[in-house]
């Protein structure tokens, strides 16, 4: 399994997806966002509390790995919590929401192992409980902390070293989304302000041929031509 810090930076990453959905101006408003932000990493990290259940009720980890690490499981915690707190307007929409930051967990298990690379090393989630059968990716992303009987021997030198790798991993990650977050609102500020210059031009700016009709149609009988005035004057 993979450790809180890449389950709190998936919770992280989905905040970020929030945020854009809402158009949320982070810089500005993120500290009345900080509640959002902190249930999201919760529910991300919510299917591993099974461990140290399991292990407070039956001193060992059988439990672990079990019903949390399902899809059924994380369509019954999104809509419970959206029950009783809407993150987002919408009761479907905050549904949603709640569901990808607890389903990031289950995806970053899927893809965690023994062995990076494509070696099939997983030890598997029950992704569609009640069918018993364990799912895992080929290809593994995070060697993901050691299993352990006890809950002290997760502080070992091994899992400290792996929870070291997943910092720098998902932190630059991070800086990527970021760096590509900021290009994108700074393209998108210079054609608003692009679009806002061409609707606010004056209009004695506008072509020549429009401002010079008026004078054409106050034009003054005496340059009506000669020859017109001599027939009607020979018709008089």
């Amino acid at each position: 399994m993979a450790s809180p810090i890449a389950h709190s930076f998936a919770g992280f990453w989905t905040f970020l997806v929030f945020a854009k959905q809402l158009q949320i101006r982070l810089a500005a408003q993120w500290r009345q966002y900080l509640p959002q932000l902190g249930v999201l990493v919760l529910l991300a990290n919510l299917p591993d509390f099974d461990f140290p259940i399991s292990l407070a009720l039956l001193g060992n980890d059988s439990l672990h790995h079990e019903f949390t690490h399902s899809l059924a499981a994380g369509v019954l915690v999104a809509l419970a919590v959206s029950c009783v707190w809407r993150i987002a307007p919408g009761f479907w929409r905050s549904a949603m929401i709640c569901f990808s930051a607890y389903g990031s967990h289950l995806l970053i298990d899927l893809c965690s192992g023994r062995t990076l690379g494509w070696t099939n090393t997983g030890s598997g989630i029950p992704l569609l409980w009640p069918w018993p059968k364990k799912f895992s990716s080929p290809l593994i992303l995070l060697p993901g902390v050691r299993h352990t009987r006890t809950l002290g021997a997760i502080f070992s030198m091994d899992n400290a070293w792996l929870s070291i790798y997943e910092l720098l991993t998902c932190g630059a990650i991070t800086v990527i989304i970021f760096v590509l977050w900021k290009r994108k609102l700074k393209s998108q500020t210079l054609e608003k302000r692009k679009l806002k210059s061409r609707t606010s031009r004056p209009t004695s700016e506008g072509p020549a041929h429009l401002l010079a009709e008026p004078q054409h149609q106050n034009r003054p009988t005496s340059e009506v031509p000669e020859h017109l005035l001599s027939e009607l004057e020979h018709h008089k």
